[in-house]
């Protein structure tokens, strides 16, 4: 594998796992209402989570990147 495929999925991969973790705390949190509850509740909503945003990540991204591209042309272009 080279550097730049492997830099492609491994910050995919730690931007996924930050991202889950943060969103499913905060959903946890909000969704409980015994709070002894979180964290067994939030770790298994994490994983869940991660397994589901990583391949997730990789197919919107090069679409939002195309997209984003396509929109900067027309804002930017003279």
């Amino acid at each position: 594998m080279k550097k730049d495929k492997f830099l492609l999925y491994f910050s995919t991969l730690i931007s996924g796992i930050l991202i889950t973790m943060f969103i499913s705390a905060f959903l946890t949190f909000l969704g409980l209402t015994e709070t002894s509850l979180f964290l067994e509740k939030w770790l298994i909503n994490w994983f869940y989570a991660s397994i589901i945003a990583f391949p997730i990540i990789l197919t919107v991204r090069p679409i939002s990147i195309k997209i984003s591209q396509k929109i900067a042309n027309i804002l930017f272009s003279k």
